[in-house]
């Protein structure tokens, strides 16, 4: 049953539905009507205020992203607690890595959304690394920043992995040793 809520509070409501629809469907398998009954606003409000479907992926991404670069900040005195911030971030918030996932299938390396602002983004975080290396390791800022992101979102992307590696340890023994193993990777990858 849709609600009347203001401007702000419908784009609200919608974007976060439309974030758990896209995570768990994907553009293709996403479905309008569900994303309006989910944020209880009427299916009209997403053409009229946000686009269409495409357009509220975009918007679903960038918010969570957003989202992101707000809580997580990265300084190059410190990658290892980055990478122990992304990782708490990222269990906390799974449907980022998922709507991720979803962006590669979905887009490729084709269209990608606000390509240009988020480049800007992850370069700046290249940066910060390769502060944190110095002049030796100039080289090896991408694949260390790269290796970071890809350590913490898989282990959130493939839960089923998590549970077939760590066997009978519970999410919260298995979650903790993991994210220790994250910051002290991060902390010898730009420390060695």
């Amino acid at each position: 049953m849709a609600r009347r809520y203001d401007r702000d509070e419908s784009v609200r409501l919608l974007l976060e539905a439309s974030a758990e629809e896209f995570a768990r469907h994907g553009v293709g398998g996403a479905r309008i009507d569900q994303i309006a009954d989910r944020a209880e606003v009427n299916k009209a409000s997403i053409y009229s205020y946000i686009g269409n479907k495409d357009d509220l992926f975009q918007a679903a991404l960038q918010t969570k992203l957003g989202q992101l670069a707000h809580r997580v900040s990265i300084h190059s005195d410190d990658v290892a607690a980055y990478a122990g911030d992304l990782f708490d971030f990222l269990t906390a918030e799974p449907v980022v890595a998922w709507l991720f996932e979803q962006e590669g299938l979905h887009y490729g390396t084709n269209d990608v959304p606000a390509l240009v602002e988020r480049t800007g983004y992850f370069r700046s975080r290249v940066a910060a690394v390769r502060d944190a290396l110095g002049a030796d390791g100039d080289g090896d800022a991408e694949a260390i920043y790269f290796s970071i992101v890809a350590m913490c979102y898989w282990y959130v992307a493939a839960p089923q992995m998590v549970r077939m590696v760590f066997g009978d340890a519970s999410s919260e023994e298995a979650e903790s040793r993991y994210r220790s193993h994250v910051v002290e990777t991060a902390k010898a990858m730009v420390t060695r």
